[in-house]
């Protein structure tokens, strides 16, 4: 980039984009932030703030304008432009010279061209017997529709179901991609103000106006199943609603669509879901992604409507993989107002939400037992992921290298993990995802008084000191003479190896019956056959999202196949065996 003269005129390109908010920086302070697509700004220098300030009211301006955006002696012209050719390289002000001349019209294709039309529409669903089928292809392991929510998270079951207009819930994010149908859309680029305005990336019009054309119902059918959910879970502080307890109802009511589709009896065929019922996933589903984040910061803060915008404003929320929310301003502000219980839909659907989904209570129960299993799996794939850190950090430096010592230290990074948590450190990443497991397992077992639901995370996991230094004295043995001379692993190696593994066997074992547990009350409540769960079966969901299990590693680094189930781990080695119990 050439550099920028003090005589150049600049302007903020697609200026709608650009938001800002203040901030209390910790000390009272309230420092600006602007907002601008992506890219956040933060004027926290005190010299600085007024520059900032007056980008939010100009339009074009020379850049040595910029020099005298001060509260004292003006700037000078090199540290002006230092700042202006920053926000040049990030695409927040442009050089007059350089804009483009002529009105460009975008348009876009109807289909993203990802898969070839006419994909049979299928779906998960308990009409046929293909669940293994879509899951060995969608993720090369098959399940049984009794253990779908161990690999398939409640609230995207759902996606790929086909509703009574010939669209399918999850638009054009269906996952798994293996199902996605890449439907005929109208898009068009946004014109609405804020983080998405002419975004290169369209908004969904079809999508958008069928949903406009119920938005009475939808707003009352959202107000019924968050009054039916708060009636069963109770907001702690009467009045104080927080994101945990918004995240949960959110995912509740995307659960309960899919509930539909994947109960035992009476199960709706694919293709003939209720459009209304599609639609109020389709919008709620924008709400998770806010809150999906919220309750891994603090799930007890509280949150209202305009918590809710000013994140998704933020933290570009409002943009996907595909595309741009395609909602108006205006109706998002009220359909959040309606779903956080500050103003009352405009009607009351009918049929309604009972009636919808055939059994309001059961639906509940499916949500809540659905986010306990992924709780009680993604805290197996967080533990799993520190003890892997644990034995990276025993590996570091070691000589002479082994190929174990190459597995243990692999990257994991999302490159090779696409589902991994990057926001913070990895060994953070992992604390967090076992702080909010916790949190959620206890707070949803409150909803089963009197049953073993409300057992705490942390007392399902305790292992047993005893049967713990058994496993460590039989897996050293093991790591020290069982193995080849060249995959042997001498001390100190060997006895950190043994405690890491036979911590993570135990975990994984005690995970598995609480998993089959919580997955038996599910399939009770929707009238399906339980079957039994494996430790690969669990591998499946927590690999892409906590890294390599430690039985990938074993097996890899030497030659040690592990099979596991709630009741045993056997290592397999040459000829011989080794089985774990406790």
């Amino acid at each position: 980039m050439a550099q920028l003269q003090a005589d150049e005129l600049l302007y903020i390109p697609n200026r709608k984009r650009l938001t800002h908010d203040r901030i209390d920086a910790g000390n009272g302070q309230q420092v600006l932030h602007l907002f601008y697509g992506e890219v956040e700004l933060i004027f926290d220098e005190p010299d600085l703030a007024p520059l900032g300030e007056k980008l939010l009211q100009v339009e074009q301006f020379p850049a040595s304008d910029a020099m005298a955006w001060s509260d004292g002696a003006p700037h000078s012209w090199d540290k002006v432009r230092d700042v202006l050719e920053a926000l040049i390289e990030q695409r927040v002000l442009r050089r007059v010279s350089d804009a483009p001349t002529g009105r460009t019209t975008v348009s876009y294709p109807d289909r993203l061209g990802e898969v070839p039309a006419g994909r049979e529409p299928l779906t998960f669903s308990a009409h046929d017997k293909r669940c293994p089928v879509l899951t060995e292809q969608a993720f090369g392991r098959a399940f049984e529709l009794s253990n779908l929510e161990v690999v398939v998270p409640v609230y995207r079951v759902a996606h790929p179901a086909v509703d009574g207009d010939g669209r399918q819930v999850g638009e054009n994010n269906v996952a798994p991609r293996t199902l996605f149908l890449d439907l005929p859309t109208v898009r068009k680029q946004c014109q609405y103000a804020g983080s998405r305005y002419q975004n290169e990336l369209p908004m969904n019009v079809t999508a958008m106006k069928a949903m406009a054309r119920q938005w009475p119902d939808l707003l009352s059918l959202t107000e019924q199943f968050r009054k039916a959910y708060f009636a069963r879970m109770p907001l702690r502080t009467p009045g104080v609603l927080t994101a945990g307890e918004l995240h949960m109802m959110v995912v509740c009511t995307l659960a309960s669509v899919g509930y539909v589709m994947v109960r035992g009896t009476q199960p709706v065929p694919n293709g003939e879901l209720d459009s209304g019922l599609a639609a109020m996933f389709r919008l709620i589903d924008g709400v998770r992604l806010v809150t999906n984040d919220l309750v891994r910061d603090t799930p007890e803060q509280p949150v209202t409507a305009q918590t809710i915008m000013d994140y998704a404003e933020r933290h570009a929320v409002f943009h996907g993989p595909h595309g741009v929310c395609a909602g108006p301003p205006a109706l998002i502000n009220e359909y959040l107002q309606v779903l956080t219980g500050v103003a009352p839909a405009p009607i009351n659907a009918q049929p309604d939400i009972a009636a919808r989904l055939g059994d309001l209570d059961a639906a509940l129960d499916y949500g809540l037992l659905g986010q306990r299993v992924e709780s009680v799996v993604r805290f197996l794939g967080a533990s799993q992921g520190l003890l892997h850190e644990r034995l990276r950090a025993a590996f570091a430096g070691y000589l002479p290298r082994t190929a174990l010592q190459e597995f243990v230290e692999a990257p994991i990074d999302v490159a090779r993990y696409p589902l991994l948590r990057d926001d913070f450190p990895l060994a953070e990443t992992y604390q967090r995802e076992i702080k909010l497991s916790r949190w959620l397992f206890a707070r949803i077992g409150e909803a089963f008084p009197g049953t073993p639901q409300g057992t705490s995370l942390d007392e399902l996991a305790t292992l047993d000191p005893a049967e713990q230094a058994t496993s460590r004295r039989r897996l050293a043995e093991l790591f020290a003479h069982g193995l080849s001379g060249d995959a042997a692993v001498a001390e100190p190696l060997c006895g950190e190896l043994a405690s890491i593994a036979a911590s993570a066997f135990a975990l994984e074992r005690r995970c598995l019956r609480v998993v089959e547990r919580e997955q038996a009350m599910l399939n009770q409540r929707l009238q399906r056959p339980d079957a039994p769960l494996t430790g690969m079966d669990l591998a499946v969901f927590t690999r892409p999202r906590n890294g390599p299990p430690l039985a990938e590693t074993l097996a890899r680094g030497l030659g040690v196949s592990v099979t596991s189930d709630s009741a045993s781990t056997v290592l397999g080695y040459g000829e011989s065996s080794l089985t774990l119990k406790d």
